[in-house]
């Protein structure tokens, strides 16, 4: 029989084994990054504003601000970073944002149309307001919308490539999951983090300015709990992404089945310009009351076409920024890769 004393050893030693940690055990809740809740909260906080619904003007403004956020972090702190990234993920990286900068090229073009659609009705209503009714500033105001549907043409058309380009970085946007612990993983995680938002802006916005819009909203592929090859949970604020684009898409692919613009003041501006060819149909003068309204939606989406290429701008100029920060991490995972000696 053993002694008392031996037992109690005995029975301590066991009781401490069994209640201490296990090394292999990841902790729970999971330890959250500065910026992951950062990020969560943006996000959660644009799905949430019940003032500024997804299809509006000021929503899109604001996922374009976030997008310039996020890639503006990434700047900041990609001189000291980068260095756990592997080589090729860097060059996809670069690829990947010169992709998007196209993407952005390709919505000021889209301005530059709808630019030209407001003062192609304006146009349209001086002729009808001046016009009393006479033959040729009928036929002048005619010329004028003439020119509004070729502009909803091209709209319709414009954007398919980049359309099906940002699919494919949807699709591979999400990479921190590959390496969730430690400096790599943070940087990993910015670096996602930032593509995302881009992606979320700029596809919002491909679908927003389109007046016939015939493609879903383009957004980050959704990773289950686990992340790629099950390494890792998912981050809160891929959750919180996963939730927006949801919201969005849902609402974007009702408008775009019911035949209308996704945007709220591109589809009030339409429906305006549709109000006055249908109270001048026949010859009849154009009353005061439509246009009066058919100006204020021009100008009403005028406003929306100056916030954004100023927003787009600032995106365009801080994607170059994150273009330069990932072609020196490439050059310097290029400049490791030579150091490295053969094994002898």
């Amino acid at each position: 029989m053993k002694k008392p004393s031996t037992l109690l050893r005995s029975l301590s030693t066991r009781l401490s084994t069994r209640l201490s940690p296990s090394p292999a055990v990841a902790p729970w809740p999971p330890v959250r990054s500065a910026y992951d809740r950062w990020l969560a909260a943006e996000l959660d906080e644009l799905r949430a504003d019940p003032l500024s619904p997804c299809t509006s003007a000021a929503w899109l403004g604001r996922a374009l601000g976030l997008a310039v956020a996020a890639q503006r972090r990434l700047v900041e702190s990609g001189t000291a970073a980068g260095a756990g990234i592997d080589r090729k993920t860097v060059d996809e990286c670069v690829e990947d944002t010169a992709e998007m900068l196209d993407a952005c090229a390709g919505l000021r073009d889209r301005l530059d149309m709808l630019r030209g659609y407001v003062s192609s009705t304006r146009a349209a209503l001086h002729w009808l307001e001046g016009g009393g009714g006479a033959a040729a500033p009928a036929r002048r105001a005619a010329a004028a919308f003439a020119e509004c549907d070729a502009v909803e043409r091209r709209c319709g058309a414009e954007l398919a490539k980049c359309g099906s380009n940002l699919r494919k970085l949807g699709e591979r946007a999400l990479l921190h999951a590959r390496n969730p612990a430690g400096a790599a993983g943070r940087d990993e995680e910015a670096l996602s983090g930032a593509r995302a938002a881009a992606l979320l802006a700029v596809g919002a916005m491909g679908a927003a300015l389109s007046f016939r819009p015939r493609r879903a909203v383009s957004g980050v592929a959704h990773l289950a709990a686990g992340g790629a090859g099950g390494k890792g949970a998912v981050a809160q604020w891929e959750c919180a992404l996963h939730e927006v684009q949801r919201h969005v898409r849902e609402e974007y692919d009702r408008r775009r089945k019911d035949g209308v613009p996704c945007m709220a003041e591109l589809d009030a501006a339409a429906a305006a310009g549709r109000a006055v060819r249908c109270a001048v149909a026949g010859g009849r003068a154009c009353p005061v009351t439509v246009a009066a309204a058919a100006r204020r939606r021009c100008d009403e989406l005028e406003e929306a076409v100056a916030a954004f290429e100023e927003k787009i701008g600032d995106l365009h100029r801080e994607l170059i920024a994150v273009r330069m920060v990932l072609l020196e991490w490439a050059q310097r995972a290029r400049g490791h890769e030579l150091l490295r000696l053969p094994r002898i």
